[in-house]
């Protein structure tokens, strides 16, 4: 019986930690596919986020961000704020049942431009205070349009 509850025990422990090792790589990898790099992570409650990137480095870039959150839209507009400084971006809002899924659109390629060579540089961007968006891959990203879910 001795054997059997450590046999579990270890396959418990080992299971969860290879779980989370799963999850750890549904998030934080960068994907790219024709010309849009793409990236999910979460917000420090644990709601997922998704960053797209439409043709960094070039004239055209632009971004969109869309994240789930807590409560109701509020009439007023959103600022996008990314490592403490604001962005101008486009903001909507829509309610889903007791949460909300927010998007904000930056159309200003040299914040964007600027924002992927900070990630480039092996530097984390942390969006809208609690948000953190990791370098990881993002030089070498991996083909396809973002894991399976």
């Amino acid at each position: 019986m001795k054997i059997y509850t450590i046999l579990f025990a270890a396959l418990a422990t080992f299971s969860s930690s290879s779980y989370s090792a799963f999850q750890e790589r549904e998030y934080n990898t960068w994907y790219m596919k024709d010309a849009v790099l793409y990236d999910m992570t979460q917000t420090s409650e644990g709601f997922p986020v998704m960053v797209s990137i439409a043709q960094p480095g070039h004239a055209s870039a632009n971004m969109l961000i869309s994240y789930i959150s807590e409560g109701h839209c509020s009439e007023s507009s959103q600022k996008l704020n990314v490592n403490g400084k604001d962005v101008p971006a486009t903001y909507k809002c829509v309610t889903v049942g007791q949460g909300k899924v927010e998007h904000f659109a930056v159309n200003d390629a040299d914040s964007v431009n600027g924002m992927v060579n900070h990630l480039k540089s092996d530097f984390t961007l942390l969006l809208q205070h609690d948000i953190k968006v990791w370098a990881a891959n993002i030089r070498a990203p991996k083909y396809g349009m973002g894991p399976r879910f």
